[in-house]
């Protein structure tokens, strides 16, 4: 009965009279709803995605909520919890592993296609010891990581946050030497060797590492990291990697990562960032160029952006407006638990402001 009636306020708001265009649409949202976009996490308490949908158009112009329509049902991408999970299971034995076995066997002078022999070899075990794994952000899903790694990852190794306190550290290397030891190896001065950053998604690669030209300086969580690592002791200076893993990342996030990463990272005289994406969206998916041209009535109307998104915070990436979203990324991209300030305000404006977005965001940063 709730979806009867959430379908019959849909067809209201969308003027469908006729039964066409009822049988045409209705399913077919009713099964996304089912599917995937019903497990949005920030809806309100007791909505689903077609009352939500049906809300949603009810804020744009009649003669625009066609498009807006065409928007959601051609262009959204929704990513549900079980393909994030799925990426993070991934993303130890496809890539930290794999990195694990290239680092030991450059060290050694052994081949990358003997695997079984750099597995074998004691420096394998080491190295697994002296990993640490560090989150960027509440996306980093370090437990989840953690459990995919089968044993791997001890508690002391993984850290939630990358800001650490001076105890903290302290804490981490006291029981780095005492599982070093335990494991037969060197214990008298432990330091890990590789350090892995982990986050679930970037869209500008802004908020990891940008230079501000007014002050003349590198801003961001990868400046703070690699200065921490020094100043801490948590790592061997002469002998370490840093790596940033992306669940998801943007091609255009990527390069931001790594024209930027390398430039702070070569006048600090620091060990190059390498950065390791699990998946990657394409320029294609952005609402950009000919897309962009597609659907200017609703990106570009003021009516449907409220200007007061645009805080401080936003600002960073570099634009003023938020309809294309946070550095003008236009993204059409929902992530089950939050969706990202560089998809299109459309999508994500938070409940505050008015419009409010199909998929409200729920900022980390709020201003009072």
């Amino acid at each position: 009965m709730r979806d009867q009636n959430a379908s019959a306020l849909l067809a209201s708001v969308m003027g469908w009279t006729q039964q066409d265009p009822i049988v045409q649409n209705i399913p077919v949202l009713q099964l996304l709803a089912n599917y995937k976009y019903d497990s949005y996490q920030n809806f309100a308490p007791g909505r689903r995605f077609v009352e939500s949908l049906a809300l949603w158009l009810q804020q744009i112009e009649i003669g625009d909520r066609e498009l807006a329509l065409k928007l959601v049902l051609n262009e959204l991408v929704f990513v549900a919890e079980s393909e994030i999970a799925h990426l993070v299971r991934m993303a130890y034995p496809d890539i930290i592993v794999r990195e694990c076995l290239r680092l030991v066997g450059e060290e050694l002078d052994i081949p990358p296609h003997r695997v079984g022999k750099i597995s074998r070899h004691p420096r394998f075990s080491e190295l697994r010891h002296k990993t640490l794994y560090l989150g960027l952000s509440d996306g980093a899903r370090t437990s989840e990581l953690r459990r995919a790694g089968g044993g791997d990852i001890s508690n002391e190794q993984i850290w939630q946050a990358y800001e650490l306190g001076d105890e903290k550290a302290e804490d981490m290397l006291v029981e780095l030497g005492k599982s070093l030891a335990k494991g037969g190896f060197n214990s008298t001065a432990p330091a890990f060797n590789a350090i892995w950053l982990l986050d679930d998604f970037s869209g500008s690669g802004n908020s990891y590492i940008r230079y501000d030209s007014k002050e003349h300086k590198f801003k961001g969580k990868i400046k703070k990291v690699y200065e921490r690592l020094h100043e801490s002791g948590l790592i061997d200076k002469s002998h370490y990697e840093v790596f940033l893993l992306l669940y998801m990342t943007t091609r255009q996030a990527l390069d931001h990562l790594e024209y930027w990463s390398e430039r702070f990272t070569a006048e600090n005289n620091f060990k190059p960032l390498q950065i390791r994406p699990v998946t990657i969206i394409e320029p294609a998916i952005a609402l950009t160029g000919p897309k962009q041209e597609q659907y200017n009535a609703l990106l570009s109307n003021p009516k449907y952006v409220d200007t007061r998104a645009a805080d401080r915070h936003f600002l960073v990436g570099g634009t003023t407006n938020p309809n294309l979203g946070f550095a003008g990324c236009a993204l059409p991209v929902v992530l089950n638990h939050n969706t990202p300030n560089n998809s299109i305000y459309l999508l994500w404006g938070p409940d505050m402001y008015k419009p409010v977005g199909l998929f409200p965001r729920v900022s980390r940063h709020r201003e009072f």
